[in-house]
């Protein structure tokens, strides 16, 4: 009565087996499939990013606004040399006019020979290089109507060619100017780009032409000016294989091209073996303990599990987890066999997950509930500059100023709301001392319970980003000739010196003129002229206690604060600085003695209140002792 209970018991669990964990691990080979695409999809936007910062930082740039302005033969030799595009990761560039004209462009043609073709043979590179521009020209690069902050990042297929395709108005450094043209920009998918993707991935990929979408794609990014991407359903090429679509599309809807991503499906291959194995043996097992179970069912089976479960109690929490002692070729035995495989498996999925932390180059770390660290890789160590030890059981205040240590603490609160912006970017400090800039994205942990029971992230070291950033303020506000602060800056400035100055003694403003700077450029060029204006500065910069005061307000007007001075302490830097420029120059060669300078100077309260009227008496001043020239003036009232 017995037997054909169990055999149906057996029949109804390979069933369920089937049914139920094949179809969960299935899900898990669909999961992670559609995890690899949208890997692969962040990966392309990330470049489609990096790539159209690296076009605006040469769209907003003074040197290429001049160019489209006044094309030089210097410029394309300097800023559109192969070894170059080659370094910032392009293939073309190109430079229009607002009229859609090409002012000048460059082709490395030598990486062309590698493309990856979405389907049949590519052009040649002259038909390739106008349908290019014509795409660009269509999807909209030119038209910007004024706004400087237009571009254009799309992924397309052109004559069979995949190609990421960038542009960006061309304007000032400031990024405020009109726009004059556009550059037009781009790298064409090669077989060391597919190799690097290739590498990223736990699959195969195969670019091909794109197709229409059919029922039950979805979007993967929203199309829209920048274009868009669509995702297939699952496709089961087979037992082994899963494939999926990644389908790019242009700015108008049309797609452009594909990638097909193939997987094995190894979660329900191994379902299915460990599946069949457990089945099988506890079949077998089950048969053989019927045989014996009246023999001794006490002592061949209570006393074993009861050692089984003793053996399996004690397991701690080691690296290397301790094995089940061998019970048999039974049930209990092939349980226990089980368990030592599970802890082995366990084991090898720990030290892969290790091998991938300590692979990377960003820094991994976790934190407990309190923000003491509980793990970190190599590359975090690296970062900083700690040993493991260090670091381990250390509260990540050690690693922050106080502001930062708080702003991390309500970023922790903010993550237990919920909340999904997990971005936190702040100077860390090193083991030397030093401070590097760093961005860090966290995520939750979870206890068994589900609850939050700390942090887990990613630190990336940003200190480049941030240099580069500052290094482009810094030339927002410097003047390229002379190196002093430009007109900007001396806006900017003049306002807070006269806030530093109220209470205190009080502020100068020195507004010098040179004199007969107008026949230099006209007797020996301009180039000599510049040369001037730098020597000018060079020495503006020597008789100052603070240089960074000194503005070249254009042509050959110049500035001067003081903080904390009188009319006096102005009066004396006057008579040093005229004794300075009045100084023979040489110059290219040439020995210019006619210079002088005319320096007007106001003082603050005492000429005016504010910023304006300041300006305004150092100039009237100026403009009376450029009267006489050679010499200073002070503002007087109602002169």
């Amino acid at each position: 009565m017995f037997l054909p209970l169990l055999a149906t018991s057996l029949v109804g669990i390979w069933l369920l087996s089937e049914q139920i964990l094949l179809e969960r691990f299935d899900r898990d080979d669909r999961q992670h499939l559609y995890d690899e695409v949208r890997i692969l999809g962040n990966r392309l936007n990330f470049e489609k990013k990096r790539h159209l910062d690296i076009v605006r930082s040469y769209a907003w740039w003074d040197a290429s606004y001049r160019f489209v302005s006044r094309p030089t033969k210097t410029y394309v030799e300097e800023n559109l040399d192969i070894d170059m595009l080659g370094n910032l990761d392009f293939d073309f560039v190109i430079y229009l006019d607002s009229h859609a004209k090409v002012i000048a462009q460059r082709w490395d043609t030598q990486r062309l020979e590698h493309l990856v073709p979405a389907g049949g043979s590519l052009p040649a590179l002259p038909r390739l290089q106008s349908d290019v521009l014509k795409k660009a020209i269509e999807l909209g690069a030119t038209d910007f109507q004024g706004d400087p902050g237009h571009s254009l990042s799309q992924w397309l297929l052109v004559d069979g060619a995949p190609l990421l395709l960038l542009s960006h108005p061309i304007s000032d450094n400031t990024g405020l100017a009109e726009p004059v043209g556009a550059i037009i920009a781009g790298y064409l998918l090669d077989q060391r780009h597919l190799q690097y993707l290739q590498e990223q991935m736990d699959s195969r990929l195969q670019v091909l032409p794109g197709t229409a979408a059919g029922e039950g794609w979805r979007p993967l990014n929203i199309p829209g000016r920048d274009g868009g991407s669509l995702l297939s359903p699952r496709r089961v090429a087979d037992a082994d294989t899963q494939q999926a679509t990644l389908l790019y599309l242009s700015s108008t809807g049309e797609p452009q091209f594909r990638f097909e991503i193939s997987q094995t499906r190894r979660a329900f291959q191994q379902g299915q073996e460990a599946t069949r194995l457990f089945l099988g043996m506890t079949l077998l097992i089950t048969f053989v303990a019927l045989l014996l179970a009246y023999l001794a069912l006490e002592i061949w089976i209570i006393r074993r599990v009861r050692r089984l479960n003793q053996e399996v109690a004690g397991i701690g929490s080691a690296s290397r987890l301790s094995r089940l002692s061998d019970l048999g070729a039974d049930e209990i035995g092939q349980l226990a066999g089980e368990v030592n495989r599970m802890l082995t498996r366990l084991e090898q999925s720990e030290a892969r997950d290790q091998a991938i932390l300590e692979s990377i180059r960003d820094g991994y770390f976790e934190l407990d509930d309190d923000g003491i660290v509980l793990r970190v890789n190599s590359a975090f160590c690296r970062m900083l500059g700690y040993s493991n030890d260090e670091v381990l059981g250390q509260s990540y205040r050690q690693l922050l100023d106080l502001p930062d240590a708080d702003r991390a603490r309500d970023l922790y609160e903010r993550v237990r709301a919920g909340e999904q912006e997990t971005t936190f970017a702040a100077p860390f400090r090193r083991r030397d001392g030093q401070r590097i800039n760093v961005e860090t994205r966290v995520s939750p942990m979870f206890d068994a319970n589900g609850r939050i029971a700390g942090l887990r992230g990613i630190l990336r070291d940003i200190s480049l980003q941030v240099a580069y950033q500052n290094r482009l303020l810094e030339m927002a506000y410097r003047d390229a000739l002379t190196g002093l602060g430009n007109r900007k800056a001396f806006n900017e400035e003049l306002p807070l010196a006269l806030q530093r100055a109220q209470g205190g003694v009080g502020a100068a403003l020195l507004y010098i003129d040179l004199d007969h700077f107008k026949p230099v450029n006209d007797r020996f060029g301009h180039a000599v002229g510049d040369a001037l204006l730098k020597q000018v500065g060079e020495r503006l910069r020597g008789n100052l206690r603070q240089p960074d005061m000194a503005f070249r307000l254009g042509g050959d007007e110049f500035a001067v604060i003081l903080d904390d001075a009188d009319g006096q302490l102005a009066e004396n830097l006057a008579k040093r600085l005229l004794h300075s420029l009045n100084a023979d120059y040489q110059v290219e060669g040439q020995h210019l003695d006619f210079l002088s300078a005319s320096i007007g100077i106001a003082v603050y309260p005492q000429d005016a209140s504010d910023a304006d009227g300041l300006i305004q008496a150092a100039d009237s001043a100026m403009y009376q002792a450029k009267g006489q020239r050679n010499r200073y003036q002070r503002h007087r009232a109602g002169q």
